[in-house]
Protein backbone atom coordinates (compact mmCIF):
# COMPACT_ATOMS: atom_id res chain seq x y z
CA UNK A 1 0.00 0.00 0.00
CA UNK A 2 1.36 3.61 -0.61
CA UNK A 3 1.33 5.83 1.92
CA UNK A 4 0.19 9.19 1.04
CA UNK A 5 -0.09 12.81 2.08
CA UNK A 6 -2.12 15.59 0.51
CA UNK A 7 -0.52 19.21 0.97
CA UNK A 8 -3.46 21.52 -0.40
CA UNK A 9 -7.26 20.94 -0.24
CA UNK A 10 -8.17 23.17 -2.82
CA UNK A 11 -8.05 22.33 -6.15
CA UNK A 12 -10.84 20.78 -8.59
CA UNK A 13 -9.13 17.87 -9.39
CA UNK A 14 -8.27 16.97 -5.88
CA UNK A 15 -11.67 15.03 -5.37
CA UNK A 16 -11.23 12.63 -7.86
CA UNK A 17 -7.62 11.49 -6.03
CA UNK A 18 -9.35 11.46 -2.77
CA UNK A 19 -12.04 8.88 -4.80
CA UNK A 20 -9.79 6.74 -6.16
CA UNK A 21 -7.69 6.42 -3.30
CA UNK A 22 -10.56 5.10 -1.12
CA UNK A 23 -11.91 3.29 -4.09
CA UNK A 24 -8.77 0.98 -4.31
CA UNK A 25 -7.58 0.77 -0.25
CA UNK A 26 -5.29 -2.04 -1.02
CA UNK A 27 -3.19 -0.25 -3.20
CA UNK A 28 -3.29 3.20 -1.53
CA UNK A 29 -3.99 5.42 1.41
CA UNK A 30 -4.28 8.93 2.20
CA UNK A 31 -2.56 9.14 5.72
CA UNK A 32 -3.37 12.85 6.11
CA UNK A 33 -4.19 16.35 4.70
CA UNK A 34 -3.51 19.87 4.99
CA UNK A 35 -4.64 23.69 3.83
CA UNK A 36 -4.47 26.75 5.41
CA UNK A 37 -7.67 27.71 4.22
CA UNK A 38 -9.70 26.47 7.01
CA UNK A 39 -13.22 26.98 4.96
CA UNK A 40 -11.28 24.92 2.38
CA UNK A 41 -10.90 22.51 4.70
CA UNK A 42 -14.13 22.37 6.38
CA UNK A 43 -15.50 22.01 2.90
CA UNK A 44 -13.89 19.27 1.84
CA UNK A 45 -14.38 16.98 5.26
CA UNK A 46 -18.20 17.68 3.95
CA UNK A 47 -17.62 17.03 0.66
CA UNK A 48 -15.68 13.50 1.16
CA UNK A 49 -16.78 12.46 4.36
CA UNK A 50 -12.97 12.89 6.04
CA UNK A 51 -14.75 12.84 9.71
CA UNK A 52 -12.08 10.87 11.39
CA UNK A 53 -9.31 11.50 8.69
CA UNK A 54 -6.48 13.53 9.93
CA UNK A 55 -6.19 17.27 9.26
CA UNK A 56 -2.57 18.47 9.93
CA UNK A 57 -2.38 22.48 11.45
CA UNK A 58 0.89 22.85 9.44
CA UNK A 59 2.74 20.46 5.90
CA UNK A 60 5.87 20.34 8.21
CA UNK A 61 3.92 18.24 10.78
CA UNK A 62 1.91 16.35 8.07
CA UNK A 63 5.17 15.67 6.46
CA UNK A 64 7.04 14.13 9.66
CA UNK A 65 4.37 11.34 9.50
CA UNK A 66 5.80 7.92 7.59
CA UNK A 67 4.65 8.82 4.24
CA UNK A 68 6.30 7.36 0.47
CA UNK A 69 4.63 10.29 -1.88
CA UNK A 70 2.55 13.29 -1.74
CA UNK A 71 -0.11 14.71 -3.56
CA UNK A 72 -0.23 18.75 -4.26
CA UNK A 73 -3.84 19.93 -4.58
CA UNK A 74 -3.60 23.43 -3.27
CA UNK A 75 -4.38 26.77 -5.08
CA UNK A 76 -1.75 26.94 -8.20
CA UNK A 77 0.13 29.56 -6.90
CA UNK A 78 1.10 28.04 -3.84
CA UNK A 79 1.59 24.41 -5.39
CA UNK A 80 5.20 24.91 -5.90
CA UNK A 81 6.01 26.05 -2.24
CA UNK A 82 3.98 23.23 -1.27
CA UNK A 83 5.88 20.98 -3.35
CA UNK A 84 9.38 21.96 -1.94
CA UNK A 85 8.50 21.25 1.59
CA UNK A 86 7.33 17.65 0.25
CA UNK A 87 10.82 17.43 -1.85
CA UNK A 88 12.89 18.74 1.03
CA UNK A 89 11.51 16.35 3.43
CA UNK A 90 12.84 13.84 1.43
CA UNK A 91 9.29 12.44 -0.46
CA UNK A 92 8.21 12.23 -3.76
CA UNK A 93 5.78 14.33 -5.52
CA UNK A 94 2.25 14.24 -7.80
CA UNK A 95 1.94 17.70 -8.54
CA UNK A 96 -1.33 19.44 -9.85
CA UNK A 97 -1.57 21.04 -12.85
CA UNK A 98 -0.09 23.77 -14.22
CA UNK A 99 2.85 24.06 -12.19
CA UNK A 100 2.49 27.19 -10.89
CA UNK A 101 3.28 30.38 -12.46
CA UNK A 102 6.77 31.21 -12.19
CA UNK A 103 8.83 29.12 -14.39
CA UNK A 104 11.97 29.67 -12.75
CA UNK A 105 10.65 28.52 -9.54
CA UNK A 106 9.35 25.57 -11.13
CA UNK A 107 13.08 24.75 -12.84
CA UNK A 108 14.89 24.82 -9.20
CA UNK A 109 11.79 22.45 -8.09
CA UNK A 110 12.38 20.05 -10.28
CA UNK A 111 16.74 20.62 -10.19
CA UNK A 112 16.10 20.25 -6.26
CA UNK A 113 14.26 16.76 -7.15
CA UNK A 114 16.71 15.27 -9.43
CA UNK A 115 20.05 16.47 -6.48
CA UNK A 116 17.90 14.35 -3.98
CA UNK A 117 16.97 11.88 -6.61
CA UNK A 118 13.07 12.13 -6.25
CA UNK A 119 10.16 11.82 -8.55
CA UNK A 120 7.88 14.39 -9.77
CA UNK A 121 4.96 13.85 -11.80
CA UNK A 122 2.55 16.47 -12.94
CA UNK A 123 -1.07 15.39 -13.07
CA UNK A 124 -2.34 16.25 -16.25
CA UNK A 125 -5.53 14.09 -15.90
CA UNK A 126 -6.01 13.32 -20.16
CA UNK A 127 -3.19 11.38 -20.03
CA UNK A 128 -4.37 7.54 -19.46
CA UNK A 129 -7.95 8.65 -21.34
CA UNK A 130 -8.19 5.43 -23.60
CA UNK A 131 -8.62 7.81 -26.42
CA UNK A 132 -5.93 9.54 -25.56
CA UNK A 133 -3.48 6.32 -25.15
CA UNK A 134 -5.09 4.76 -28.60
CA UNK A 135 -3.94 8.24 -30.00
CA UNK A 136 -0.82 7.86 -28.74
CA UNK A 137 -0.19 4.55 -29.78
CA UNK A 138 -0.81 4.84 -33.19
CA UNK A 139 1.04 8.13 -33.64
CA UNK A 140 4.23 6.14 -32.09
CA UNK A 141 3.39 2.82 -34.76
CA UNK A 142 4.06 5.38 -37.53
CA UNK A 143 0.52 5.22 -38.44
CA UNK A 144 0.02 9.10 -38.82
CA UNK A 145 3.06 9.48 -41.06
CA UNK A 146 4.37 12.36 -39.92
CA UNK A 147 2.82 14.88 -38.18
CA UNK A 148 2.09 18.68 -39.66
CA UNK A 149 -0.71 19.70 -37.56
CA UNK A 150 -2.08 19.30 -34.36
CA UNK A 151 -5.04 21.28 -33.17
CA UNK A 152 -7.33 21.21 -30.06
CA UNK A 153 -10.01 23.36 -28.15
CA UNK A 154 -11.09 23.19 -24.41
CA UNK A 155 -14.16 25.29 -23.94
CA UNK A 156 -15.37 26.32 -20.87
CA UNK A 157 -19.01 26.74 -20.43
CA UNK A 158 -20.50 30.33 -20.47
CA UNK A 159 -23.04 29.39 -17.35
CA UNK A 160 -19.60 29.37 -15.52
CA UNK A 161 -18.38 32.82 -16.47
CA UNK A 162 -19.17 34.71 -12.60
CA UNK A 163 -17.31 32.05 -10.93
CA UNK A 164 -13.79 31.56 -12.86
CA UNK A 165 -13.69 35.30 -13.28
CA UNK A 166 -13.12 35.36 -9.21
CA UNK A 167 -11.20 32.37 -9.19
CA UNK A 168 -8.56 33.11 -12.00
CA UNK A 169 -8.09 36.67 -10.70
CA UNK A 170 -4.57 36.22 -10.01
CA UNK A 171 -3.26 34.81 -13.11
CA UNK A 172 -3.05 36.99 -16.25
CA UNK A 173 -3.58 34.40 -18.87
CA UNK A 174 -6.95 33.52 -17.43
CA UNK A 175 -9.05 30.82 -18.50
CA UNK A 176 -6.22 30.16 -21.47
CA UNK A 177 -3.96 29.52 -18.36
CA UNK A 178 -6.24 27.75 -16.29
CA UNK A 179 -6.70 24.88 -19.65
CA UNK A 180 -4.86 25.06 -21.96
CA UNK A 181 -1.89 23.07 -19.97
CA UNK A 182 -3.77 19.42 -20.78
CA UNK A 183 -3.75 20.54 -24.81
CA UNK A 184 0.38 21.30 -24.04
CA UNK A 185 0.76 18.64 -23.04
CA UNK A 186 -0.25 15.97 -25.62
CA UNK A 187 1.44 18.50 -28.42
CA UNK A 188 5.10 18.47 -26.96
CA UNK A 189 4.31 14.61 -26.54
CA UNK A 190 3.88 14.77 -29.97
CA UNK A 191 5.71 17.51 -31.96
CA UNK A 192 8.46 18.22 -28.68
CA UNK A 193 9.55 21.91 -27.82
CA UNK A 194 7.84 24.29 -30.37
CA UNK A 195 10.19 26.89 -31.62
CA UNK A 196 7.68 29.75 -31.73
CA UNK A 197 5.01 30.57 -29.12
CA UNK A 198 2.20 33.05 -30.86
CA UNK A 199 -0.46 34.04 -28.45
CA UNK A 200 -3.93 35.60 -29.64
CA UNK A 201 -5.44 36.72 -25.82
CA UNK A 202 -8.71 38.06 -26.24
CA UNK A 203 -11.58 39.15 -24.00
CA UNK A 204 -14.65 38.81 -26.43
CA UNK A 205 -17.61 38.87 -23.14
CA UNK A 206 -20.07 41.47 -23.59
CA UNK A 207 -19.65 41.47 -19.25
CA UNK A 208 -16.84 41.05 -17.06
CA UNK A 209 -13.40 42.87 -16.59
CA UNK A 210 -11.75 43.75 -19.80
CA UNK A 211 -8.41 42.44 -18.59
CA UNK A 212 -10.31 38.90 -17.96
CA UNK A 213 -9.08 36.79 -20.76
CA UNK A 214 -11.88 34.85 -21.84
CA UNK A 215 -11.34 33.43 -25.73
CA UNK A 216 -7.88 32.56 -26.59
CA UNK A 217 -5.85 31.27 -29.27
CA UNK A 218 -1.93 29.85 -29.20
CA UNK A 219 0.04 29.49 -32.20
CA UNK A 220 2.48 27.42 -31.95
CA UNK A 221 5.12 26.26 -34.66
CA UNK A 222 7.80 23.61 -34.80
CA UNK A 223 9.88 22.98 -37.53
CA UNK A 224 7.18 20.78 -39.81
CA UNK A 225 4.11 21.41 -37.91
CA UNK A 226 1.72 23.41 -36.13
CA UNK A 227 0.03 23.36 -33.12
CA UNK A 228 -3.49 25.43 -32.43
CA UNK A 229 -4.45 25.90 -29.43
CA UNK A 230 -8.03 27.05 -28.55
CA UNK A 231 -9.71 28.01 -25.32
CA UNK A 232 -13.03 29.74 -24.91
CA UNK A 233 -14.95 30.21 -21.53
CA UNK A 234 -18.06 31.58 -23.53
CA UNK A 235 -19.05 28.15 -25.06
CA UNK A 236 -23.12 27.11 -25.03
CA UNK A 237 -22.73 23.91 -27.26
CA UNK A 238 -22.45 20.57 -25.60
CA UNK A 239 -19.57 17.94 -25.99
CA UNK A 240 -17.18 20.26 -27.73
CA UNK A 241 -13.70 19.57 -26.45
CA UNK A 242 -11.36 17.91 -29.32
CA UNK A 243 -8.17 17.20 -30.09
CA UNK A 244 -6.92 16.47 -33.65
CA UNK A 245 -3.78 15.00 -35.15
CA UNK A 246 -3.10 14.96 -38.58
CA UNK A 247 -0.44 13.56 -40.72
CA UNK A 248 0.76 12.35 -44.10
CA UNK A 249 -0.17 9.13 -43.50
CA UNK A 250 -3.89 9.16 -41.68
CA UNK A 251 -5.37 11.32 -39.16
CA UNK A 252 -7.19 10.85 -35.49
CA UNK A 253 -9.84 13.22 -33.75
CA UNK A 254 -11.23 12.80 -30.55
CA UNK A 255 -14.75 14.15 -30.63
CA UNK A 256 -14.95 14.78 -26.93
CA UNK A 257 -13.06 14.28 -24.36
CA UNK A 258 -15.71 14.43 -21.31
CA UNK A 259 -13.87 15.93 -18.15
CA UNK A 260 -11.80 15.30 -15.43
CA UNK A 261 -14.39 15.95 -12.49
CA UNK A 262 -17.65 15.76 -13.84
CA UNK A 263 -19.73 12.43 -15.07
CA UNK A 264 -18.46 10.81 -18.53
CA UNK A 265 -19.83 8.28 -20.88
CA UNK A 266 -18.89 4.25 -20.44
CA UNK A 267 -17.42 4.89 -23.84
CA UNK A 268 -15.16 6.85 -25.50
CA UNK A 269 -14.87 7.17 -29.18
CA UNK A 270 -12.07 8.55 -31.26
CA UNK A 271 -12.38 8.87 -35.38
CA UNK A 272 -9.37 7.51 -37.30
CA UNK A 273 -8.51 8.08 -41.18
CA UNK A 274 -5.67 5.88 -42.71
CA UNK A 275 -4.86 6.83 -45.99
CA UNK A 276 -5.88 4.58 -48.74
CA UNK A 277 -9.09 4.21 -47.01
CA UNK A 278 -12.73 4.99 -48.46
CA UNK A 279 -13.55 6.99 -44.77
CA UNK A 280 -12.93 7.62 -41.20
CA UNK A 281 -13.28 5.33 -38.34
CA UNK A 282 -14.87 5.26 -35.50
CA UNK A 283 -13.71 2.92 -32.69
CA UNK A 284 -15.92 3.29 -29.49
CA UNK A 285 -13.28 2.40 -26.40
CA UNK A 286 -13.96 1.29 -22.91
CA UNK A 287 -13.26 4.35 -20.93
CA UNK A 288 -10.73 4.38 -18.86
CA UNK A 289 -11.33 5.53 -15.32
CA UNK A 290 -9.82 8.71 -14.71
CA UNK A 291 -6.67 9.55 -11.96
CA UNK A 292 -6.53 6.39 -11.03
CA UNK A 293 -3.45 5.78 -14.14
CA UNK A 294 -1.89 8.90 -12.64
CA UNK A 295 -1.64 6.88 -9.12
CA UNK A 296 -0.21 4.09 -10.76
CA UNK A 297 2.29 5.53 -12.82
CA UNK A 298 3.39 7.44 -9.59
CA UNK A 299 3.34 4.24 -7.72
CA UNK A 300 5.46 2.38 -9.79
CA UNK A 301 7.87 5.41 -10.65
CA UNK A 302 8.97 5.81 -7.09
CA UNK A 303 9.13 2.26 -6.45
CA UNK A 304 11.76 1.71 -9.44
CA UNK A 305 9.57 -0.72 -11.39
CA UNK A 306 9.59 1.64 -14.48
CA UNK A 307 11.07 4.80 -16.07
CA UNK A 308 8.13 7.56 -16.28
CA UNK A 309 5.75 7.96 -19.28
CA UNK A 310 6.61 11.52 -18.82
CA UNK A 311 9.87 12.97 -17.87
CA UNK A 312 10.73 15.86 -15.51
CA UNK A 313 11.58 17.88 -18.54
CA UNK A 314 9.19 16.93 -20.83
CA UNK A 315 6.97 18.62 -18.29
CA UNK A 316 8.92 21.89 -17.77
CA UNK A 317 9.12 22.38 -21.52
CA UNK A 318 5.12 21.78 -21.04
CA UNK A 319 4.82 24.61 -18.11
CA UNK A 320 7.41 27.29 -20.28
CA UNK A 321 5.08 26.35 -23.65
CA UNK A 322 1.96 26.95 -21.57
CA UNK A 323 3.48 30.42 -19.60
CA UNK A 324 4.87 31.53 -23.10
CA UNK A 325 1.19 31.04 -24.60
CA UNK A 326 -0.97 32.80 -21.99
CA UNK A 327 1.50 35.50 -22.33
CA UNK A 328 2.91 35.26 -18.94
CA UNK A 329 6.53 34.79 -19.35
CA UNK A 330 8.77 35.26 -22.68
CA UNK A 331 11.11 33.15 -24.17
CA UNK A 332 13.52 31.72 -21.63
Amino acid sequence: MLKLAMLGMWHTHADGIVRQVAAHPREFALVGFHDPDKEVVASRRKQWKLEDAKVFASAEKLLKEPLDGVVVEGRVHDNLKLARLALEAGKPVMLEKPAGVDLGEFRSLLELAQRKHLHVQMIYLFRYMSAVQELLTRVRKGQLGRIYEFRARLPKPLDDYARFVEELKPYKGGMFFEMAGHMVDLMVTLLGKPKTVTPFLGHHHAEGPAAYIDNAVAVCGFANAWGILEVPALEVAPHSRRFEVYGTEGACIIPHLGSGHLANKNVQPIDVFQAGAKDWERIELPAATLQIGDLREFAACIAGKKRPDFSMEHDLTVQETLLRASGMVGKT
